[in-house]
Order: structure tokens, then C-alpha cells, then sequence
């Protein structure tokens, strides 16, 4: 009885260990035919694919061999499928083989598609532009079997690119060598480009101008603050106007004299009429302004020059005549009266001086040039102008450098430049002071007489017009004495520099070349 029971319970293990097989060989019937539905949906899929693409479409197995190309293949690198067929991709030029090889090995192990551009070879050797597009193929098991590779050609692409780069480089090489202030900015006035004349200009060869408006630029040197403020409004003005506009701005260095630029602002419009940028040209016109303002002098000298000679004519005789004539009456005047024919007196002298200075610029001096020693020059000055400094209360001190070499100059016309110079620093005395002469030898072959005073001092915005002509910060002044002092510096290939701050003093550098003997 229990061996009955015992074959029953067996048979019933049997069974249902049967039923368990049946159904796994079932389950595994329906994943193979699933998977072979699967295949033949992409296989169907990429047939396609190699058919309707107009790009350049290669499949290759795991060691890069190929096994399927299409029509736009064959066409694009020469080689038919037949040829390469079961072959080592033939279309890898040498330089990149490691490097391509690398490439797919990764692509394998990571199981990730990639897009590049890179270079391709054909048949007859030409080599090609492409991008080139690859992704593995993996299948049911997640395993890598083949990669896709498509490419297309961008040959043209490229050497548009490259010409276009050619052309910006040309262009760009172009506005640099310019000599001229060139910017571009955008249509809310923000810096897009500007060429090295203007970095330089601006000095912002450290700035990270792109993308900032001027008015955002002043953070970098706060001098610029006026003149940028300027040109934003400047640039509203032109777009609003829509034409081109000219205008003179200044750029302001701490550092250095402003520059003043000639500018062509020339706004730019899509063609729906909104602002497109704005092109900024600007010419350095500083030079020539200085060239304008010793023009206006000269025209002022031959004005003077033509004056002089009719005064000469018409009041030089009369006022000899009347200072003639007043000392003969000079006897038979009483006490009573002679304080007035005193000042008649003075009058007539200051009158003959102003005469004696426009005929000395209405008609060319003779010039004696010969070799003097300048410490002996002034020292005669000094003589003889001391004892009008004594009853100006003016102490004169000299401090000469040992050994200075000889000028070449006019000695008498020197002594005249010294003489003013002096004159007008006991002017700006008139409670008296102390006028320090110092002489030196500097580089470049010359030599400066500086001559400095504690005077009551010169506005900075007068000391630009000084030594024009009926300009004079004296009352009774003519400003001609120191026009015959910057001329007779200039005749001698010198300059004359003033500098002065009111309340502290003035200081007249004059620089003369150094006389050197020929051998």
C-alpha cells in the first residue's frame, strides 16, 4: 500500500515537471519568432534608410569591414559596392587610421552614436570635407554587431568658410593699418569691433570693450566721462536723423594732451527701418588744429605788420612833435602845472615804446649769429636790469651748471628775450619777491634757461594764448613784448615754454641747441 502511494506521488512530480519544460519551450518559440520580427523590421527599416537618404550611408561589422554602401556612397567616393564589399573601409586616409580605429573601438564599448567633421578620402585620391554621423548597431542581448556611418560632403562649405575667414582677416588687416579711429556698434550703441588705431587711441588694450555701451566704459578711466556721454547722445542724434553726420569730439588722456578727432557717425537700418548698428569713423585732426592756430598767428603778425607801417607814418612824427614842443615849454611852466605836462611826458614815452615795438615786427631784424657763452649773457642782463629790481624790492639769484657748453645766437636779441621775461616777473610782484635763474645741460644737445618767479600767476586757460598779439594780462599791455620774445626763440631753432599756477608763481623754460664746432 505505501509503495503504491509512494510511485503515485513520483508520477505527479513527473508531470508537472513536464508541463513546466512544455511551457519554457513555448516561451522560448515565441521570443525567437518575436526576435526574428524585430530583425526583419530593421533590416527592412534600414534598407530604406540606404535607399531614400541623399547622404552617404556605409554599414560596417565590428572590425570595420563593409557590408552594405548605397547609391549616394558610391556616387560620392568612387568605390561601387562590389569592390569594397567584405573589405576594410577603403575611404580612411592613412593620417587618421589610429585615431579612427580608437574612435570606433569606443563607440562599441560605450554604445553611444557620435557626429563630427573630419576628412575623407576617394577613390582617385582626392580628399574630402564631411561630417560624419555613426552609431552602433546593438542587438536583442544589448551587444554591438555592425555601426551605420553616414557622411555627407561640406567641401564647399568649408572653402566658403575659409574664404570668408580670408576675407575678415584681409578686411579686418585693412582697418588696423588705417590711421583712423574705426568702431562698429550695435543697434542699442554697444561696442561690437574697433580697430587697433582706436584701442590704442582710448588706451584699452586691456578693456573688455565688446558688448558694453560707452556710457558703461567711463568705469574704466573716468576722464573719458564727458566725451562718451557725449557720443551716446551724438549717436541718438544720428539715428533719429538717419543720415550721416560729422562732428569734432575730444578724447581727454589724464596723462597726455586730449585729442581731438574729426568724426563720421554713419547709422545703419534693416530694411524695415529698425536700427542695424552704427559705424563710427574718426580722423586725428589735433596736428591740424595746432597748424590752424599758428596760421590765425601768422595772420595776425602780417596784420600787425601792415599796421605798423602807417603808424610809423602817422604818429611818430606827431608824437615827436608834441614831446618836442612840451619840453620847450617845460622852462615857463609853474609848479602849479608841471605835475600834468609830468604826465603828458609819461604818456608821449609809453606811446613811443608801443611804436619802437610794432616797428621792430613790421620790419625784419638783422641777425648776428655767433658763438656766446649763455651764463655771460645773463649776467649781463642781470646788471643791468638790477637796479630797477631794487626799487621793485626784487632779489634776482642765478645758479648756472659749471661748464655749459656755447650757443649759437644773437646776443642782443637774447638779451631782449631775457630783459622781458624779467620785466614781466617784477610785474607780478608788486610787493616784491625773489626771481631764480637756473641754467642747464639736458639731452638732445641743448641747453634750458629757466627763469621762475613768485608772482600772483597765470590761469591755465590763458597760458594757450599767450604771445599773441594784442593779447595781455597787464592793463596797459600790448602782449607784443612777448610775441618778440617766442618769435626770437623760434628764429633761433629753440622753444619757449610757460607753466604757472595762480598764487604760487610762473616758470619760462627756454631751450636753445647747443653750438658744436665743425671739424
Amino acid at each position: 500500500m505505501q509503495r503504491k502511494r509512494f510511485t503515485s506521488v513520483k508520477k505527479s512530480i513527473y508531470l508537472k515537471r513536464r508541463a513546466t519544460i512544455t511551457k519554457n519551450r513555448m516561451k522560448e518559440t515565441r521570443n525567437t519568432k518575436q526576435s526574428k520580427e524585430n530583425f526583419i523590421l530593421t533590416k527592412q527599416q534600414l534598407d530604406s534608410l540606404l535607399k531614400d537618404t541623399i547622404d552617404a550611408i556605409v554599414v560596417l561589422d565590428l572590425e570595420l569591414r563593409v557590408m552594405k554602401v548605397n547609391k549616394a556612397f558610391e556616387i560620392l567616393f568612387g568605390w561601387t559596392e562590389q569592390e569594397i564589399l567584405g573589405e576594410i573601409i577603403p575611404t580612411i586616409p592613412d593620417f587618421s587610421k589610429d585615431k579612427y580605429n580608437k574612435l570606433y573601438q569606443d563607440l562599441a564599448h560605450n554604445k553611444l552614436f557620435t557626429s563630427k567633421e573630419t576628412i575623407r578620402q576617394q577613390k582617385n585620391g582626392n580628399l574630402i570635407h564631411v561630417t560624419n554621423f555613426i552609431s552602433p548597431i546593438v542587438n536583442t542581448y544589448g551587444e554591438v554587431v555592425a555601426f551605420v556611418s553616414s557622411l555627407r560632403d561640406i567641401t564647399e562649405k568649408k572653402k566658403m568658410e575659409l574664404a570668408l575667414k580670408e576675407s575678415e582677416k584681409r578686411l579686418r588687416t585693412l582697418i588696423n593699418a588705417m590711421p583712423a579711429f574705426i568702431l562698429l556698434k550695435d543697434e542699442e550703441g554697444r561696442w561690437l569691433e574697433a580697430n587697433d588705431y582706436a584701442i590704442s587711441s582710448l588706451k584699452f588694450e586691456n578693456v573688455p570693450y565688446r558688448g558694453k555701451k560707452d556710457s558703461e566704459l567711463i568705469q574704466y578711466n573716468e576722464s573719458y566721462r564727458n566725451s562718451f556721454l557725449y557720443c551716446e547722445k551724438s549717436d541718438q542724434y544720428a539715428w533719429q536723423k538717419q543720415e550721416s553726420m560729422c562732428r569734432e569730439e575730444i578724447i581727454i588722456h589724464a596723462d597726455s594732451t586730449p585729442i581731438i578727432l574729426n568724426i563720421i557717425k554713419v547709422p545703419l537700418f534693416h530694411p524695415d527701418g529698425s536700427r542695424k548698428g552704427i559705424v563710427i569713423m574718426g580722423q586725428d585732426i589735433t596736428n591740424l588744429k595746432k597748424t590752424e592756430e599758428l596760421l590765425k598767428k601768422s595772420e595776425k603778425l602780417a596784420v600787425v605788420g601792415q599796421l605798423t607801417a602807417g603808424i610809423a607814418h602817422e604818429i611818430r612824427n606827431p608824437l615827436t612833435s608834441l614831446k618836442g614842443f612840451l619840453k620847450l615849454l617845460e622852462p615857463d611852466i609853474n609848479e602849479n602845472n608841471k605835475w600834468y605836462v609830468d604826465i603828458m611826458l609819461s604818456e608821449i614815452a609809453q606811446m613811443e615804446s608801443i611804436t619802437n615795438q610794432f616797428m621792430a615786427m613790421s620790419k625784419p631784424q638783422a641777425i648776428s649769429i655767433q658763438p656766446y657763452q649763455i651764463q655771460t649773457l645773463i649776467e649781463e642782463v642781470v646788471t643791468f636790469i638790477s637796479p630797477t629790481a631794487m626799487m621793485h624790492n626784487t632779489h634776482i639769484t642765478m645758479n648756472h651748471t659749471s661748464s655749459l657748453p656755447a650757443i649759437q645766437c644773437d646776443g642782443n636779441q637774447l638779451k631782449q628775450v631775457f630783459i622781458n621775461i624779467l620785466k614781466n616777473a617784477m610785474e607780478a610782484m608788486p610787493n616784491g619777491g625773489t626771481i631764480s635763474i637756473q641754467t642747464m645741460n639736458i639731452e638732445n644737445h641743448s641747453i634750458v634757461i629757466s627763469i621762475t618767479d613768485e608772482g600772483c600767476g597765470i590761469p591755465q586757460d590763458r597760458i594757450s594764448r599767450l604771445g599773441e598779439p594784442f593779447y595781455s594780462l597787464k592793463e596797459k599791455g600790448t602782449g607784443l613784448g612777448l610775441m618778440m620774445c617766442y618769435k626770437i626763440i623760434e628764429e633761433h631753432n629753440g622753444k619757449l615754454q610757460i607753466t604757472s599756477e595762480v598764487n604760487k608763481g610762473t616758470t619760462v623754460d627756454i631751450r636753445l641747441p647747443i653750438f658744436r664746432k665743425t671739424t
